[in-house]
């Protein structure tokens, strides 16, 4: 959220630690999340709240293992983490959640300090902890991998397969073909586009913008949804088609401010959704007639809940 300078300090130490390799490192441990879940899932049997079951907590206890958050605090974290985006809690409660959820970071990264391991937080201590990040803005830092990483992830696992599922020609394929898994991510990155909130941003020029004279001072509000829907970027941008190919989009944003966890939220998915569906070939909505649970005035578009059956 901020400009550079502060913008450019901040990205390039994050940049430096935050890397593919990194990323990639964690699939092990990823798949095994994914795998514990779905044993779970299978050993309670249908019907299952996928929102509930998978696609919130695999993301959460990802992040848990990218900052370093003990076994002992994983649950606690999860639920705390889990409410940050409910619009439907008073300003004292949301007050009490942000109380808490700063102190604890606090905590864990008095923790790092001490006793640095192998997480993300302990090599930015390691590597910049001297005097380039303060505890502020370790503990921001932090805020911002667990906001970013947690909600817009677990969501795209949602309604990405509520999507695969009204396609049973494109399910087939993400289940059955891992070289379209790859594309498959990236359309459906595309088509639920799940920051639905407008990014507010001040033209620092005089400008015009498809169109249309922007001046400066003048307040943008940017629509990411409607970026990736835009007909002069595709002509059937409303339909699901995994099979398009690598269409260009704007789901992690664009620019300076794009997604540093663009390549963890991807190998997420490309790892949750094929396994989903492998093992339950026969995944289906445990009631077809009944309406999607969707989130009401949610800052990210995601689901509270989606009933399946296999």
């Amino acid at each position: 959220m901020l400009d550079p300078p502060e913008h450019t300090r901040l990205r390039r130490l994050l940049t430096a630690t935050f890397t593919v390799r990194r990323a990639r490192a964690l699939a092990p441990r990823i798949q095994t999340i994914i795998d514990e879940h779905l044993d779970a899932m299978a050993a309670a049997g249908p019907p299952a709240d996928l929102v509930s079951a998978f696609a919130l907590p695999v993301p959460s206890l990802v992040i848990c293992e990218l900052l370093g958050v003990p076994f002992a605090d994983r649950a606690e974290f999860g639920a705390r983490s889990n409410r940050f985006f409910d619009t439907t809690m008073t300003p004292r409660e949301r007050l009490r959640l942000d109380a808490e959820a700063d102190a604890y970071m606090h905590t864990l990264v008095a923790r790092h300090r001490e006793r640095p391991g192998d997480d993300l937080l302990s090599l930015l201590i390691r590597e910049h902890g001297s005097g380039a990040l303060s505890d502020e803005e370790l503990v921001g830092l932090a805020d911002l991998l667990l906001i970013a990483g947690h909600e817009t992830t677990a969501n795209v696992i949602s309604l990405g397969t509520l999507a695969l599922l009204r396609h049973p020609d494109q399910l087939a394929l993400v289940r059955d073909d891992p070289s379209a898994v790859e594309d498959a991510v990236e359309e459906l990155l595309r088509f639920t586009s799940v920051l639905h909130a407008g990014f507010v941003r001040v033209a620092v020029e005089d400008t015009t913008i498809g169109g249309h004279p922007v001046r400066r001072g003048d307040h943008v509000v940017t629509s990411l949804p409607a970026a990736n829907r835009d007909p002069a970027l595709l002509e059937d941008g409303d339909e699901l088609d995994v099979t398009r190919g690598r269409c260009p989009h704007v789901a992690f944003g664009h620019g300076i401010h794009h997604c540093l966890g663009a390549t963890l939220a991807r190998l997420e998915l490309q790892l949750a959704l094929p396994a989903l569906l492998k093992r339950f070939p026969g995944l289906c909505l445990a009631d077809p007639a009944a309406t999607p649970a969707f989130k009401q005035r949610a800052l990210i578009y995601g689901l509270r809940s989606l009933p399946v059956a296999w």
